[in-house]
């Protein structure tokens, strides 16, 4: 207990000097079996894709290369990209209730309102049903253009890897 008191008035002393530096938090998730031995792939943009879309295309291809994939324009698999910024207070639900990405609050002396920054990869193969692998990160002034690519490893990682969870990377908040 004292121990985690301790950290939090570490990270809240190191965010009002630091300014918005600090760690960033990414988390990464995937529902489905993931690449199970996919050595090409069609990389796609999401349908009414934004501006974003390019630099998230060509991050996710770079990420599937350092794993030894094969981005072809044809393949019987298909990997559609999609990336969103939106207000972090709201969350995404299914259908049924259930949590996609959940909403945050406001932390104690924020200057500013926490926008998500996600990225999902929906893998579509002939005979099974697609796979989703989905990597976002909270900011309170940090640009999307800058967390594509560290999402696109996280995203990749849980489709390829299944690394899935938690990880923090500096960077500004």
């Amino acid at each position: 207990m004292i121990r985690a008191r301790v950290l939090a008035l570490l990270v809240l002393t190191t965010s009002a000097i630091a300014g918005c530096a600090g760690p960033i938090e990414t988390h990464a998730g995937m529902d489905g079996l993931g690449l199970s031995g996919q050595s090409t792939l069609a990389v796609v943009p999401a349908s009414g894709a934004g501006s974003a879309a390019d630099d998230a295309i060509s991050a996710v291809i770079k990420a599937l290369e350092r794993r030894g994939m094969t981005v072809a324009d044809a393949s019987a698999a298909r990997l559609t990209v999609a990336i969103a910024e939106r207000p972090a207070a709201l969350g995404i639900l299914t259908e049924d209730g259930k949590v996609l990405s959940g909403s945050k609050r406001q932390r104690l002396l924020q200057s500013c309102e926490d926008r998500t920054h996600r990225m999902l990869l929906v893998l579509e193969t002939v005979g099974a049903p697609p796979v989703r692998a989905w990597a976002e990160e909270d900011h309170c002034k940090g640009e999307l253009s800058a967390s594509v690519m560290p999402l696109a490893e996280r995203a990749v990682a849980a489709l390829a890897d299944r690394r899935m969870g938690l990880t923090l990377r500096s960077g500004r908040d």
